[in-house]
């Protein structure tokens, strides 16, 4: 994890109910600027549901969320989001669909070609700037997400199982293109999987929460040497010593009988 740093995004105390059913339950969670932090645990746990409070799509039920001080009421252009189903706009090329949001924020001309071809070269996509997003493979088309929502630069990048619809050598890919857009953005990063591999292998943090309702039970500071290449980091010792932990602690949740989670 790295040191000391202002906080960007501060949960306090909160606590989500759908009707009569508590989701979430008096969570608190610091995330310092140019953090990424992955959040896992068993199907149903509210991950997805903190992550979209913290978006502004989900009211608390009680609590706070703020985000640079300043408390989250609705989703905000400090906030970017990616979706697993890429939610790109079919009907607009690729440069388009990157464009979007650096033109609801009244990008100049010249200013939008440039950010738009940086991040294009960035994702690997030169050629297929006219391409529609029915003519990618899921792979490209979750390229051009993370970039639309990098490009328009919001400061914190909200990731919501983000390869989860990919097969397993494409999500390799992608997780190394996200790693490498986050090393050269520096964007404050949560993101959600179920895929403790990708957790450990990405984060800085990593945190487990627990079955519903939602609580955070156990927290992975992720000290990894990721200077080398992909295999030499999924073989060293470290990182199979925090899977190992990660795993066990996940598991230990999906075992836990229902009762004696509520």
């Amino acid at each position: 994890m790295q040191g000391v740093s202002r906080c960007k995004i501060a949960v306090e105390g909160l606590s989500k109910s759908f009707d009569s059913i508590l989701a979430v339950d008096n969570i608190d969670l610091e995330i310092g600027a140019g953090e990424f932090v992955s959040l896992v645990g068993p199907s149903g746990c509210g991950k997805s549901t903190l992550l979209y409070m913290i978006g502004g799509f989900v009211a608390p039920t009680s609590g706070r969320l703020l985000a640079d001080g300043k408390t989250i009421t609705k989703p905000g252009v400090d906030r970017g989001i990616v979706f697993q189903d890429y939610a790109l706009f079919p009907w607009l090329t690729v440069y388009e669909n990157i464009a979007y949001g650096l033109q609801m924020k009244r990008f100049a001309p010249a200013q939008e070609r440039e950010t738009v071809a940086r991040y294009i070269d960035l994702i690997g996509l030169n050629g297929f700037e006219s391409r529609y997003p029915r003519e990618l493979s899921g792979g490209m088309k979750q390229r051009v997400a993370l970039a639309r929502t990098f490009a328009y630069g919001p400061d914190i990048l909200l990731l919501d199982e983000p390869f989860g619809a990919l097969d397993s050598q494409t999500r390799e890919i992608m997780q190394d293109e996200l790693l490498r857009l986050w090393r050269t953005t520096g964007k404050t990063i949560l993101m959600v999987t179920h895929d403790v591999n990708e957790a450990v292998y990405l984060s800085t943090r990593v945190c487990v929460m627990s079955r519903r309702p939602g609580r955070i039970v156990k927290e992975f500071p992720i000290e990894l040497d990721r200077q080398g290449s992909r295999e030499s980091i999924v073989l060293s010792p470290a990182y199979t010593d925090l899977h190992n932990q990660v795993w066990l602690a996940v598991r230990r949740e999906v075992l836990v009988a229902p009762e004696l989670s509520s």
